[in-house]
């Protein structure tokens, strides 16, 4: 009988040997979590960054919002200019809500309803859609669905506008009354048509007394505040209103 070769084959097994079982467990000298001073040394450490932190926060959201009030009024600047080129004029808003309605292509943010007669629908005729402005945008948080129909700033004030169409825009003075807008103001555009817009008040910024565009748009700022007198009258404080205005001109 011939005997396979697997049969002369030496089968060998490895065992683990006694000097593995002399070594240290190094799980067992391992600790889990933290000490009592380090739990303090960290929170130490978060209680300082929040006190450098926190002092900055309103700065922060006052430059957030500053921000994106000038994006707004970029964004009105663009209306008008496009409005111009597609109707070889500039419209003719008899108020906020007619200003609001002729950018959105005469549909009322709030409603969804379309205006087909009035100030709007004769300015905007074709309802082209200039500028896409949201509910949201033309909402006093604090009034709801009372608000009168008008574009706010952050700080619940309407832009001011004015046009060169020998009409009328219109600004406010401030400050907010009630939750309300207040002290509204006329502001007449003299000649049409000469390119030329008014400086509505007279200020230390600039020696302008007239803006050199179509158009002008500006926001009160955070003190909802304008014109020549003092921020805070009712302090010691001599900022002037104009002072932190958001403007379309310089």
């Amino acid at each position: 009988m011939i005997r396979s070769p697997q049969s002369h084959r030496t089968s060998f097994m490895l065992h683990p040997t006694d000097a593995s079982s002399d070594r240290p467990n190094i799980r067992d000298h391992r600790r889990d979590g933290f000490t009592l001073v380090e739990l303090l040394v960290v929170m130490s450490i978060i209680i300082v960054l929040m006190g450098l932190l926190f002092p900055t926060i309103p700065m922060i959201y006052r430059a957030v919002l500053r921000a994106k009030t000038q994006t707004v009024i970029k964004s009105l600047c663009l209306a008008a200019n496009t409005y111009h080129g597609e109707y070889g004029k500039w419209p003719e808003p008899a108020n906020d809500q007619d200003l609001v309605l002729t950018f959105n292509g005469l549909v009322n943010p709030v409603t969804g309803q379309k205006a087909t007669t009035g100030q709007a629908a004769s300015d905007n005729p074709r309802a082209i859609r200039f500028m896409e402005i949201q509910s949201k945008d033309v909402t006093i948080r604090t009034l709801g669905e009372q608000t009168p129909l008008a574009l706010y700033d952050p700080w619940w004030m309407p832009y001011a506008y004015c046009f060169d169409n020998g009409k009328k825009g219109s600004y406010y003075l401030g400050p907010l009354q009630n939750g309300r807008p207040s002290n509204l103001q006329s502001w007449p555009d003299t000649t049409a048509n000469d390119n030329q817009v008014p400086v509505p008040f007279k200020d230390d910024s600039s020696i302008k007394t007239v803006i050199t565009e179509g158009y002008a748009f500006f926001s009160d700022g955070p003190d909802t505040r304008t014109g020549t007198g003092q921020s805070d009258p009712s302090s010691k404080n001599t900022t002037k209103a104009y002072e932190d205005d958001i403007r379309s001109w310089k």
